[in-house]
């Protein structure tokens, strides 16, 4: 049974009655990181930081350490949503130092995790691979198992990012073994996915497919219809690369429709555009024919007439193409 989440109403009436509590600093502390919480999970982070410093105050006068870190790893999250990577960087750097001086493994697990990636997100993937690295070491004393596999997986996209192919399947694979473990089919199939696309980008065709056809299985079986339909032009896109329209075709039509349903308008739309450009190749095609049957029969004038409309649409495309790389 899922719960829904509080109110900000609740929040703050919940920090009301910590004020007039018998141990007032210890609850209100606590509200205050909830109410931060929640206005960092709405992009508020004016507001989120507001209440986020205030609860660090109150847990660093009662040196309650865990809370304190806590909330440390919080303000990191806080800058990082909003793009403030150095900020956020030093926060999670504070709470790593301050769940190390109570030895606290799955802390420091979650805060050096969260360094790796405000440095993925600057593309400093040989740091951000060493972090996750330790990230993994951490969560593995902690017995921690899905955030070691969470932690696997970012490490894999760092080391692919490094060009470390190798090491990369390799990470995603313990991972894999691990969810695989747990019985979380949606994330068996993100990173039989993920894995697809690098042996798609290898020009492994025949691997990809198969590794993207296990990807949807396990998507429809979790009922995941935003990742079935993220598998499925994954597919589409390795027959695309590969000129076979005819295959192509249908996985993109299916994903788009997948995408209307879950009302993802953005990835509906890139579903669509692929495959406005098969009809387009499909249709080159069909003027390329039209015009050698017409040189056959010496019917000059119409040859002439396809070869030119094949030119100037060929020359539309390739602007229009241009102006959404622009875009």
């Amino acid at each position: 049974m899922q719960h829904s989440r509080p109110t900000i109403e609740q929040l703050t009436e919940q920090l009301n009655q910590a004020r007039t509590a018998g141990d007032p600093h210890k609850k209100e502390g606590v509200a205050l990181n909830n109410i931060g919480g929640y206005y960092r999970e709405r992009k508020d982070t004016k507001r989120a930081l507001e209440f986020l410093l205030k609860a660090l105050e109150f847990f660093n006068v009662l040196q309650d350490i865990e809370k304190k870190a806590a909330v440390l790893n919080n303000l990191g999250g806080a800058y990082r949503d909003a793009g403030q990577y150095p900020k956020a960087a030093e926060y999670f750097a504070l709470a790593l130092g301050t769940y190390g001086s109570i030895d606290h493994a799955l802390g420091q697990g979650m805060a050096v995790n969260n360094l790796g990636g405000v440095n993925m997100a600057q593309k400093k993937y040989e740091e951000a691979r060493n972090q996750f690295s330790l990230a993994y070491s951490l969560f593995h004393t902690a017995l921690a198992p899905e955030s070691e596999a969470q932690a696997l997986e970012n490490l894999a996209a760092a080391e692919a990012a490094l060009g470390k192919k190798g090491a990369a399947l390799e990470s995603y694979g313990r991972a894999l073994e691990i969810w695989q473990l747990l019985e979380q089919d949606d994330r068996q199939a993100m990173i039989l996915n993920r894995i697809g696309v690098m042996h798609s980008a290898s020009g492994e065709v025949n691997r990809a497919l198969e590794l993207h056809r296990r990807a949807f299985s396990l998507a429809q079986k979790s009922q995941n219809r935003p990742l079935a339909a993220s598998t499925l032009a994954s597919m589409g896109r390795v027959h695309f690369e590969s000129m076979d329209w005819k295959a192509a075709r249908p996985l993109f039509e299916e994903a788009a429709a997948l995408y209307e349903h879950c009302g993802d308008k953005r990835n509906q739309a890139l579903a669509i555009f692929s495959l406005s450009k098969i009809y387009l190749a499909e249709g080159q095609e069909l003027l390329h024919l039209a015009a050698g049957m017409f040189k056959e029969v010496g019917d000059t004038a119409n040859q002439q007439a396809v070869l030119h409309f094949l030119e100037t649409s060929v020359d539309s495309t390739q602007t229009e193409d241009a102006e959404q790389k622009r875009a």
